[in-house]
C-alpha cells in the first residue's frame, strides 16, 4: 500500500493513486526507467490541465440542483438600439455607437424535461478515464512480460536452437526478464510528487 505524503496540491497526489490503482503492478514498456519517469509527466504537461479544468466543470455540474433557476432558466437576448447623431463614428467605422435610444430584452425558460436533459447531457462519467488512458502506451501490454523468450541457445555454444520451443533442456538466453512495475518506481506517493516537481518540466496541475 501506497505512503500518503504532506504535499498540500491535493490533485496530483490524487492522480498518483488513480495510476496506482489502473497501472501499480504493470510493467513499463521501456528498459531506462528514466525515460519512462519523463514520458509520464509529459503526458501530465500535456494532457493534465484540460483534465483538472473539466474536473472543476463536472464538480459544478453535479452541485446544481435540477430544479434551480441555473437550469431552468435560459439566456437573456438583448438588443440595444442607438441613432447617429450626425458625428463620430463615420460610416466607415467598426466601433459601435456609445448611445443608447432603445432597448429590447427576451427572456426563456426551459420546462422540466427540457432542464433536466440538458444537465443529464452535460454531466460525464468518464472524465478521469480518458485522463488516465492516455498511460496506457507506456505499459506493457502481455499478459505475462516475465515468460522466458522463445529462442534459447545451448551453455558453451553460440548455437541457437530453433525448436527449443517445445522442450526445457536449455536455459533462456535473458533469463525471465522483466522491466520495472509502476509500484516499483514510485513506492510511496511523496517519490512520485518530488520527482513530478524536479523532474525539469514546469508542473500544469
Amino acid at each position: 500500500m501506497p505512503t500518503p505524503s504532506n504535499y498540500t496540491n491535493n490533485l496530483i497526489e490524487t492522480l498518483y493513486y488513480l495510476l496506482y490503482a489502473k497501472y501499480g503492478n504493470n510493467s513499463i514498456a521501456s528498459s531506462d526507467q528514466n525515460q519512462f519517469k519523463y514520458k509520464v509527466f509529459t503526458t501530465i504537461f500535456e494532457y493534465g490541465p484540460a483534465w483538472k479544468q473539466r474536473l472543476i466543470i463536472q464538480e459544478k455540474l453535479a452541485k446544481l440542483n435540477p430544479d434551480s433557476d441555473d437550469v431552468m432558466n435560459s439566456s437573456i437576448k438583448i438588443n440595444n438600439h442607438a441613432e447617429n447623431p450626425d458625428t463620430e463614428p463615420g460610416t466607415d467605422a467598426f466601433e459601435p455607437l456609445t448611445g443608447i435610444n432603445s432597448q429590447s430584452a427576451s427572456t426563456l425558460k426551459r420546462g422540466k424535461l427540457e432542464g433536466y436533459s440538458m444537465l443529464n447531457e452535460l454531466l460525464e462519467t468518464d472524465v478521469t478515464e480518458e485522463f488516465l488512458g492516455r498511460f496506457k502506451k507506456l505499459f506493457i501490454k502481455f499478459v505475462m512480460p516475465q515468460a522466458p523468450l522463445w529462442y534459447r541457445s545451448i551453455p558453451g555454444s553460440e548455437e541457437v536452437v530453433d525448436d527449443a520451443l517445445m522442450c526445457d533442456d536449455y536455459p533462456s538466453v535473458y533469463g525471465n526478464y522483466r522491466t520495472q512495475t509502476f509500484q516499483e518506481i514510485w513506492e510511496t506517493a511523496e517519490d512520485f510528487i518530488n520527482d513530478y516537481q524536479n523532474c525539469g518540466i514546469p508542473p500544469t496541475i
